[in-house]
């Protein structure tokens, strides 16, 4: 099975540096499975976001209890986005206020390849 690229964006890659060494191990080991599954990764690593405007979908990573989600799309080169992560800990409103955040640097990712020379497509 061919191996996924994984990509990310400045707002993941700021979550994933202030995280403690548990939480890095503990979400590395999920991007690693995503990397090697790809879309065939299912439940309980990952699962759809119902309701969101485009085909999202969150990596579900526990770390001492604590439900940390990374909330990810496939773009049409079939690479991993990695959009933004969050700690769900407590939080009834992590959907409701993640979800449009996720959205939109969606868009602006789509919107950045679009206007990307032919030769790097």
């Amino acid at each position: 099975m061919k191996q996924v690229e994984i990509v990310v964006t400045d707002e993941f890659e700021a979550w994933f540096m202030a995280l403690d060494e548990k939480e890095t191990e503990a979400v590395d080991r999920s991007i690693g499975l995503l990397e090697r599954m790809g879309v065939a990764l299912g439940f309980p690593y990952s699962s759809s976001i119902e309701g969101a405007n485009f085909a999202l979908r969150e990596l579900r990573v526990q770390s001492s209890g604590r439900p940390l989600r990374v909330l990810y799309a496939f773009d049409p080169k079939r690479q991993a986005v990695l959009l933004l992560g969050g700690d769900k800990t407590g939080d009834d409103r992590f959907y409701e206020v993640n979800v449009p955040k996720a959205e939109k640097l969606w868009s602006q990712y789509l919107d950045d390849l679009e206007r990307e020379p032919e030769a790097d497509k």
